[in-house]
């Protein structure tokens, strides 16, 4: 599905919690616990590890791009952009500012074979311009998107993050962290087919992007 529905284990725990347009909660991979090396190809490693209570897993990759920081930045962060160029997005709606710095993104994908879906995030940046290092984290908040639409899955579960930083020989090394679960009637082990897949989809994208920009 999936491919682009890519998005932890703690994390998914907040999501029972009544969140608030004030609260702060930086989203970021739970310390501990094994990673599994899933795929290596591409130059980029991908890892998944096993959430308690759910078939779907946790994903992680780590892989080094070939653009500056800043540029790479610049691609993550232009997300009105998305659909002219990040895999199955369909729609993409900026809902409003956060209390908290971050702002409330309607995100619409349409994914092969299965239903479009739909999602709300918090996204929050993080820049440290001087060190060049950027960290970008999401969460679902569908309370601050439109209702739900007839015919599009509305997923409950999105979280992620994007940690870069910038190397001696001026390219990027990137960690892309997700988990999601694509809803529907979409088995578990097909969805963390998908989401590990999909991981370079984005990965490609996003170095595509960043590149054109020089």
């Amino acid at each position: 599905m999936v491919r682009a529905l890519l998005l932890g284990a703690w994390a998914a725990a907040l999501l029972s919690l009544p969140l608030k347009a004030d609260t702060q909660v930086r989203i970021e991979p739970a310390p501990g616990g094994k990673w599994e090396l899933a795929s290596d190809k591409r130059g980029a490693q991908v890892y998944t590890r096993k959430v308690p209570g759910t078939p779907v897993k946790e994903v992680k990759m780590e892989a080094l791009i070939d653009a500056p920081v800043e540029q790479v930045w610049r691609a993550i962060s232009e997300i009105e952009h998305y659909p002219e160029f990040m895999p199955y997005i369909d729609d993409i709606e900026v809902m409003g500012e956060a209390q908290n710095g971050g702002a409330y993104v309607y995100h619409r994908v349409d994914p092969p074979l299965v239903s479009k879906r739909d999602y709300t995030l918090l996204i929050v940046n993080e820049e440290d311009v001087e060190a060049g290092s950027y960290y970008r984290y999401w969460t679902q908040m569908n309370q601050f998107g439109p209702e739900p639409k007839k015919g599009v899955v509305r997923l409950e579960i999105c979280d992620g993050s994007w940690a870069l930083e910038r190397t001696e020989d001026g390219r990027t090394q990137a960690t892309y962290w997700v988990y999601t679960d694509p809803g529907g009637r979409i088995p578990g082990w097909l969805a963390n087919q998908a989401n590990t897949v999909g991981l370079y989809d984005v990965l490609k994208a996003v170095e595509a992007r960043a590149k054109g920009f020089q």
